[in-house]
């Protein structure tokens, strides 16, 4: 079985999961390359070692190390294509809040840049992991953005980026409470896309910030909160 290992960063989470061999999930954003390094060696694998860096989506908080990494590890990456256009201008764009604080964060984090790194694997709804060492497959999960995905473990487990988030003031109270996430191109498609992660898993749910949530909990959640 793999294991899950949650890198709290400044802003966001990065986890590296450990199969037979190691895939880091999202890179934090610019400046939290050292602590991401920390905790891969604490967790005795070396950046090197990558299998691959998959990513749930393109944002500046979860991409910010990316391209610094693949230059110096040689790390394949990993991301959809629907977010291929966040790429090629190299910044978030406009983001779109949900609810009354999302509105208000949203102009704090549209456009804020990130070096942009060229996708050496597509990350495909359905396509499987056990090349790289994890028993488990991706699943498109967009609402987030257009290339959200979720990585789907054969345990139960699952992480799903920023589908939705733990707790409030960015997971830092509450961490293991669901929320919505500030943010979504489709708020209504997230949720969406939430329904099928539940359908699909039966255990724990790393999300992006804040976590991790238990499947059950989230369930109830999701039962009283519509789109």
């Amino acid at each position: 079985m793999s294991v899950i290992h949650c890198f709290r960063l400044r802003v966001s989470n990065a986890h590296l999961v450990v199969g037979d061999r190691p895939i880091l999930v999202d890179t934090g954003s610019r400046g939290d390359a050292a602590r991401i390094e920390a905790g891969c060696a604490a967790a005795g694998v070396r950046m090197d070692d990558l299998a691959v860096i998959l990513h749930t989506h393109v944002h500046s908080d979860h991409f910010g190390n990316t391209a610094q990494f693949a230059a110096r590890f040689g790390c394949p990456v990993a991301y959809h294509e629907a977010d291929a256009g966040l790429i090629a201008q190299g910044h978030n764009g406009r983001i779109r809040g949900v609810g009354l604080r999302g509105r208000l964060l949203a102009p704090l984090v549209s456009g804020v840049p990130f070096e942009p790194a060229a996708a050496d694997i597509s990350a495909r709804e359905g396509m499987r992991l056990d090349e790289f060492g994890v028993a488990g497959a991706i699943m498109h999960t967009p609402g987030h953005t257009a290339g959200s995905i979720s990585l789907m473990l054969d345990s139960g487990d699952a992480i799903i980026g920023d589908t939705i988030m733990g707790g409030y003031m960015g997971g830092a109270v509450l961490a293991s409470k669901p929320n919505y996430h500030y943010f979504a191109e489709d708020i209504s498609l997230a949720m969406a896309s939430l329904d099928r992660v539940l359908a699909a898993s039966s255990r724990r749910l790393f999300v992006g910030h804040g976590g991790p949530l238990r499947h059950a909990g989230v369930a109830r959640w999701r039962s009283s909160h519509s789109a």
